[in-house]
C-alpha cells in the first residue's frame, strides 16, 4: 500500500536496450533521497505491468530513469499517454531519451520532443559547461546560471524548441568535444540539453545528463532534478492546463 504522501512518484527502470546499470542505481537513489526530504511517496519498479489505469491513477509523477528499447504493450501505452495527457507528469532521465529509433510516436514526438542522434565518444566522458536559462515554469530556480559537470553528452536532430519546449539547461559546444566516431555532433550555439513541455493537460521534463554515478552528487544536477519532480508532480510554481 501506499504511503499517504500528497505526491506520489512511481520511479520505472525497465531495459531492452543499452542498460545504465550504476547510473540507473544512483539516480534512483537520489530520487528516494529528494521525495523522503519532501515528504514524497516513492515506488521503484522494473515491472510494464505497472502500466495501467488503476495503477497509474495512484501516481502524481512517472520518472522513467534511464529506460531503454521498446518496453510497453499496445495497452500499456495507451494508459501511460491516458494518464500524462490528463494531467500526470513525466521526468525522463538521460537513457530514456537516448535511443537512436523508437517503435512509439508519440514517446519521440510528444513526451521527449527530440530525436536523439549520439553522444560524446573521443573522449566518451567529458567536463563540460552547462548553462541555466530563466525558465518560465521556474524549473532554473536555486540552480547556478553556470556549472560543470562530467557525463555523456547527448546530441539531438532537431531543437527541441521547435516544438515548443521551454528548455531550462544548454550545454557550451566550446567547453568539450562534440563528436562521436569522427562524426560531428554540434547542434550550435543553442544546444538544450533538459526542457520540460506541456502535453495535453499534463507535464514532462526530460534531462540528458545522468549516465555516470558521480552526477547524482552534483548539487546543480540535484537542485535540477528536485525542481523538475516537484513540477512534474504538479507542485511546481507555472504548471501546465492550469487556467
Amino acid at each position: 500500500a501506499l504511503s499517504d504522501a500528497s505526491v506520489q512518484v512511481l520511479v520505472f527502470k525497465k531495459v531492452n536496450g543499452y542498460d545504465h546499470e550504476d547510473g540507473g542505481a544512483a539516480a534512483a537513489a537520489a530520487i528516494q533521497a529528494m521525495s523522503e526530504k519532501n515528504g514524497w511517496g516513492v515506488t521503484i519498479t522494473d515491472r510494464a505491468g505497472a502500466f495501467n489505469a488503476k495503477s497509474l491513477s495512484k501516481f502524481d509523477v512517472v520518472v522513467w530513469n534511464n529506460v531503454s528499447g521498446d518496453v510497453l504493450t499496445l495497452s500499456q501505452r495507451e494508459a501511460f499517454r491516458d494518464f500524462v495527457e490528463q494531467g500526470g507528469g513525466f521526468l525522463g532521465i538521460h537513457g530514456s531519451g537516448g535511443d537512436f529509433m523508437y517503435l512509439w510516436d508519440w514517446y519521440l514526438e510528444s513526451l521527449i520532443g527530440a530525436q536523439f542522434i549520439g553522444h560524446t565518444m573521443a573522449p566518451h566522458y567529458q567536463d563540460a559547461t552547462v548553462r541555466t536559462a530563466v525558465a518560465a515554469s521556474g524549473l532554473g530556480q536555486g540552480i547556478d546560471a553556470e556549472w560543470t559537470v562530467h557525463d555523456e553528452w547527448y546530441s539531438f536532430a532537431e531543437n527541441p524548441r521547435k516544438g515548443g519546449a521551454d528548455v531550462v539547461l544548454t550545454v557550451d559546444e566550446n567547453s568539450y568535444k562534440a563528436e562521436m566516431s569522427g562524426i560531428s555532433l554540434r547542434m550550435g550555439e543553442d544546444h538544450p540539453i533538459a526542457w520540460s513541455r506541456c502535453v495535453g493537460a499534463g507535464r514532462a521534463f526530460y534531462t540528458a545528463i545522468g549516465h555516470l554515478p558521480g552526477v547524482y552528487d552534483n548539487a546543480q544536477n540535484l537542485a535540477l532534478l528536485e525542481n523538475a519532480l516537484a513540477w512534474a508532480a504538479g507542485e511546481g510554481l507555472a504548471s501546465c492546463g492550469a487556467e
